[in-house]
């Protein structure tokens, strides 16, 4: 027979086990948390070409968004160490990336000057119909030239006068039975 005491011995120790550990690991942790994971934000932002604007003054829009789209990034979450900022315009239906901008926390507090990181996309002007492609240094002109081209010279017609030298065959290599230094074996 076992006495009461002898059986709460057993739970007791657990328990004081699993305490210990546990008031083991919640000061671990309060004394070194756990490590911070940094991120890149990335954000996209897409512009309607206003009436009348034109591309110089869009790309300048494009650029203040840009600027404010990352210090908002930056300022909105202290883990965020890099802004990806992809700003497009839209202008009568066609879309296409003005900017990139691209920057680290710490660049950015350095010098936060959008023109300085972003990369511009220079065939934009064109794809949203700002500017007409230049296709005339492509294509010739489909106007006649003043001047018709001249005829090929034409090389002088065959001659079948006998006067004609005719160019001498090569001399023929003699074969090796004839070589001294061949031996058939």
């Amino acid at each position: 027979m076992k006495s009461i005491a002898q059986k709460q011995i057993i739970p007791a120790s657990i328990v004081a086990v699993l305490s210990v550990a546990t008031v083991g690991w919640l000061s671990l942790a309060a004394i070194a948390p756990q490590g911070a994971q940094a991120y890149t934000a990335r954000i996209e932002v897409s512009l309607t070409r206003q009436s009348s604007e034109s591309y110089e003054n869009l790309l300048r829009r494009a650029e203040a968004v840009a600027r404010a789209a990352a210090q908002r990034g930056f300022d909105g979450d202290i883990l965020v160490t890099e802004v990806s900022v992809t700003i497009t315009g839209q202008n009568a239906g066609a879309i296409a990336p003005i900017l990139l901008l691209e920057v680290s926390r710490s660049n950015w507090k350095r010098r936060p000057d959008p023109q300085l990181w972003a990369t511009y996309f220079p065939n934009t002007k064109f794809l949203l119909g700002f500017a007409e492609f230049d296709t005339e240094a492509e294509t010739p002109s489909a106007s006649p030239s003043p001047e018709p081209p001249s005829p090929p010279a034409a090389a002088p017609p065959p001659s079948d006068s006998p006067s004609t030298p005719e160019s001498p065959s090569p001399p023929e290599s003699p074969s090796q039975e004839d070589d001294p230094g061949f031996r058939d074996d």
